[in-house]
């Protein structure tokens, strides 16, 4: 049997577990990945080799920066000649000339219980919004719809308290070994057809997080501000001004009782605030 011939479009981060996992199956030939130009800012969010630095050593080749709608990029895709297209953390949207290439369809690893949290940033919206669980959903993308495509397989993760916006994407990120074998698995043995499409009914959109929403209103209730403070953590970090100053914020508390306001003023590391619910205790940096 011929090897599937998969091409990557991935970033740093879940594309790394994806690319790894991908290079130890034995049918599948890795004919190329496209990334982005190396990111400057701290994406994704937590500790991990460059995906530029990875593939380079491992000797597939290596797109950078290309643009996705320019005819030239087409050309080069249809001369890979790709069976499958993964996306494992991509900023561009594929055009509908690369999505009709490959003829097993193009795959999308989302990191949502998709038809929920559709959008460029859906861990954040998870952490903003409290929830107690998420995952990561393999789809198909048939057109240039975000987000929408037919449901192949999904894996769950319950959210741990302690949970932040770099945390969260790195569980996430290790749960790929299982979704990427089990989606292969069945995409090779059923045809695109038979899977279940998305429940619109069920479908939420969020928008991309922006650095205004890394403050802290004081006004809001402490849980959604504590929510907040995860979702940004640890970049960019939530931010609060407070009798003039600005503070980056790590970490809120809110103390039931009496507590001696006096010492806890005095306290290094630490603003005290007065709200309607209590004393909030925030863990801060000078900004």
């Amino acid at each position: 049997m011929d090897k599937v011939r998969v091409l990557l479009f991935a970033m740093t981060g879940f594309g790394n577990n994806t690319f790894k996992i991908l290079t130890k199956q034995p049918f599948v030939k890795v004919t190329g990945v496209f990334t982005s130009k190396r990111e400057e800012k701290p994406f994704p969010y937590y500790e991990c080799e460059k995906l530029h630095d990875l593939v380079t050593k491992s000797g597939v080749p290596l797109y950078e920066g290309l643009k996705l709608r320019k005819k030239n990029v087409h050309h080069l895709i249809r001369e890979l000649s790709p069976d499958l297209i993964l996306i494992s953390s991509f900023n561009q949207i594929l055009p509908k000339a690369i999505i009709i290439i490959p003829t097993l369809g193009v795959v999308n690893f989302h990191p949502s219980l998709l038809p929920k949290y559709r959008g460029a940033t859906p861990t954040f919206w998870t952490l903003m919004n409290g929830e107690k669980e998420t995952g990561i959903t393999a789809h198909f993308i048939e057109d240039e719809k975000i987000d929408c495509g037919r449901i192949i397989t999904q894996e769950r993760l319950k959210i741990d308290p302690s949970d932040n916006d770099g945390t969260l994407r790195r569980k996430i990120a290790s749960l790929s070994e299982k979704l990427l074998i089990n989606t292969l698995r069945l995409i090779l043995k059923q045809p695109n057809e038979s899977f279940p499409p998305q429940d619109e009914s069920q479908a939420t959109y969020y928008r991309k997080r922006t650095l205004v929403d890394s403050e802290i209103n004081l006004d809001n209730p402490f849980q959604e501000n504590l929510n907040k403070i995860k979702a940004v953590s640890p970049y960019p970090g939530a931010y609060l001004t407070y009798n003039g100053k600005r503070y980056c914020v790590r970490d809120a508390t809110l103390i039931n009782g009496k507590p001696h306001i006096d010492s806890l003023k005095n306290s290094a590391g630490k603003v005290v605030v007065k709200t309607p619910e209590g004393i909030v205790l925030f863990s801060i940096e000078r900004g």
